[in-house]
C-alpha cells in the first residue's frame, strides 16, 4: 500500500522538470513520485478522501468523455482537478451563443471552435499533469481502447443507445446524466444491463432538454454526481447507481432512486 510522506510535496514544475530530465512521460513521473511516497502538491487537499494508492489509480486511469458541452465541461473540470491521468474528449460540435448559459467551456473566446479542442485547452490550463486528447468526432470503438469507463454527457436521446451499445461491445461501464428543466437524472450501466437510454423516451423531435430548458445549476449538479460516480468506479468503490436511476428535483429539493431492472416499458 502506498503511504504519503506529508513532508514530500512536489510542485508541478518539479514534476515537469523530472520528466524532461528522465525522458519519462509526465504521467509516468507522477506515478513514480506517488510510488515513492511523494504527493503532487496540487493533490494535497485530496489527501483526506483519497490515499496515495487512490491517487495513483486515478493517474493510471483513462476515461472517455462523450460530449464536451454542459455536462461534459463540468465533468472534465472535476476529473482533471482530481488527477485522472488520461481523458479522451469526443465531440463533433462547435460552440454557439445558446451554449453560454450552462457550458463552462463556452466563452467569447471559444465561440465557433470545436468543443473537444476547447476541452483539451482548458485541461492544460488547469492541470499539466494529465493528458487530454481532443477528438472532433463521435465516440467509436477505437476510442475506447485502454479505457476503464465511459462518461455519457450527450444531450437528448438519439445517440445514447448507440453509445451504450459501443461501451457494451468494449466491455466498459458507462455513467450517464441528463437534465430536464430543474430535474436531474443519473445512472450507471454495465454491459447487458439497462441504462438511462431505456428510461428516456426516444424520438427525433425536440429533446426534453430543449423543451424544458437547461439551467446552469441543474447541469452542474448532474455533472458533479456523474463525476463522483466515475471516480468511484475507477477506484473500485461499489456503485450504488448500478442498475438504478438517481433523480433530483431542484424545485422541491428532493432526491429519489428508481430501479431500472423493474421498470416496465
Amino acid at each position: 500500500m502506498l503511504q504519503a510522506n506529508t513532508e514530500m510535496l512536489l510542485s508541478d514544475s518539479a514534476i515537469l522538470e523530472r520528466a524532461r530530465d528522465s525522458g519519462r512521460t509526465i504521467r509516468q513521473e507522477v506515478l513514480l513520485a506517488l510510488e515513492q511516497g511523494e504527493m503532487p502538491l496540487r493533490y494535497q487537499r485530496n489527501g483526506q478522501c483519497l490515499s496515495p494508492a487512490d491517487q495513483a489509480t486515478l493517474a493510471r486511469a483513462h476515461v472517455v468523455l462523450a460530449g464536451c458541452g454542459g455536462l461534459g465541461g463540468h465533468v472534465l473540470e472535476s476529473l482533471v482537478r482530481s488527477g485522472v491521468g488520461r481523458i479522451t474528449a469526443c465531440d463533433p460540435d462547435i460552440f454557439e451563443p445558446s451554449n453560454a448559459n450552462r457550458q463552462p467551456l463556452a466563452s467569447t473566446r471559444t465561440m465557433g471552435r470545436f468543443k473537444a479542442q476547447a476541452a483539451q485547452f482548458r485541461a492544460g490550463e488547469i492541470n499539466p499533469l494529465v493528458e487530454v486528447s481532443a477528438v472532433t468526432k463521435e465516440v467509436s470503438l477505437d476510442h475506447l481502447f485502454g479505457a476503464q469507463v465511459v462518461a455519457d454527457c450527450l444531450g437528448g436521446t438519439l445517440h445514447r443507445k448507440a453509445l451504450q451499445a459501443t461501451a457494451a461491445e468494449a466491455g466498459l461501464p458507462m455513467v450517464s446524466a441528463a437534465v430536464s428543466g430543474w430535474k436531474v437524472l443519473v445512472s450507471s450501466t454495465w454491459p447487458g444491463e439497462p441504462g438511462l437510454s431505456e428510461f428516456m423516451s426516444s424520438g427525433r423531435g425536440p429533446s426534453r432538454e430543449q423543451l424544458q430548458g437547461n439551467p446552469c445549476p441543474t447541469v452542474a449538479l448532474a455533472a458533479s454526481l456523474q463525476a463522483t460516480e466515475l471516480i468511484h468506479i475507477l477506484l473500485g468503490i461499489p456503485s450504488a447507481l448500478r442498475g438504478n436511476l438517481l433523480t433530483a428535483d431542484l424545485i422541491e429539493m428532493r432526491f429519489s432512486t428508481i430501479s431500472l431492472h423493474t421498470r416496465g416499458d
